[in-house]
């Protein structure tokens, strides 16, 4: 028989029992409650991912204005960098020291200069050169400029100033305005040799001379010739102020040019209106080149008296230094006066 007490203990832990396996269902039973109460929900993986919940629309609507800030920090940091180096490109440009630049050459280049550049001669004897012994024909060749009409005039000349030949070249059916010539000059002589000069010049419409070229040789009467080279290559008188088709008034020209002298004789310069009127002449010693100097500057002002506006020819030219007279060397330009 089982004792009262004993059964009291055994009725007391089946109770115990019977509670503490009513507790442990009571929490099994709140787990999925508490599960149900969390922002995100767990989500089981599936292989179709159509079958995946949209994000929660709080994160969504945090993210753009996130975005936006951003883009627009950036735009503004585009707009000032932009404008600086445009700004900054010119200013620091100057500052920089290349040393000799095309500016500076241009610059010293654009200055006004005492000594006009050499120019080939428009006009000159290329053949025979100075004091050749030539036999007849003279084989000539020379480079020329027909005149006004053009006409191109070649002339022998002997030494005592008698003219031995004369010759009409005709070019005027020539659209070229410089190009050589190679004419044949046949002439007779009664002594074995004869110093003489060959002349080649050119006039305007109005009969004046526009430029004169020259060269003394030696005639022989019998032998070949034995040629001797040019000595003119450049324009011997170069005139850089007045231009061409200057006005001039006030009673005197004043003339800026250089010279590279054909001989030691001065330099005379003529002012000739269309009828053949010298209205104002001067002359001016120009020392020869020297240390690789082409051209020796000079300048000259020469008076002139008229009435009225007239058109006139600048003449420049050389006399002759040797036995036989006339002018050696000429060229010319066009000017206005007024009086």
């Amino acid at each position: 028989m089982v004792s009262t007490e004993l059964k009291r203990k055994i009725v007391l832990v089946a109770l115990m029992l019977v509670v503490l396996f009513i507790s442990a269902g009571c929490q099994s039973e709140e787990t999925p409650g508490l599960r149900k109460t969390n922002l995100v929900e767990r989500i089981p993986v599936t292989s179709t991912p159509t079958n995946l919940p949209t994000l929660p629309v709080p994160v969504l609507t945090d993210t753009p204005s996130i975005l936006e800030t951003r883009v627009e920090a950036a735009a503004t940091t585009v707009e000032r960098i932009v404008p600086s180096l445009s700004v900054v490109i010119p200013t620091n440009a100057p500052t920089i020291d290349p040393g000799p630049s095309p500016t500076a050459t241009v610059r010293s280049f654009r200055l006004p200069s005492a000594t006009p550049a050499p120019q080939l001669a428009k006009m000159r004897i290329v053949e025979p050169g100075p004091y050749s012994k030539v036999s007849s024909p003279i084989q000539m060749k020379a480079l020329i400029s027909p005149g006004d009409d053009g006409l191109v005039h070649v002339d022998l000349i002997g030494e005592d100033g008698r003219l031995m030949v004369s010759e009409v070249l005709d070019f005027h059916n020539y659209d070229a305005k410089n190009f050589y010539i190679t004419p044949e000059i046949p002439f007779q002589i009664a002594s074995a040799a004869e110093l003489a000069r060959l002349v080649v010049y050119t006039n305007d419409m109005f009969g004046q001379m526009i430029s004169l070229v020259s060269v003394d040789v030696l005639l022989i009467q019998l032998g070949g010739s034995d040629l001797t080279p040019s000595q003119i290559e450049f324009e011997p008188y170069l005139v850089n102020t007045p231009r061409e088709g200057s006005l001039i008034a006030g009673g005197t020209v004043v003339i800026n040019g250089a010279a590279r002298l054909v001989n030691n004789n001065p330099l005379i310069i003529e002012l000739i209106d269309e009828k053949g009127v010298v209205v104002g002449t001067g002359e001016v010693q120009v020392s020869q080149p020297s240390d690789g100097v082409t051209h020796v500057p000079f300048q000259l002002s020469v008076p002139y008296s008229i009435t009225h506006r007239v058109r006139v020819r600048l003449a420049i030219h050389q006399e002759s230094a040797t036995r036989i007279p006339g002018t050696v060397w000429m060229s010319s330009t066009i000017l206005f006066l007024d009086p």
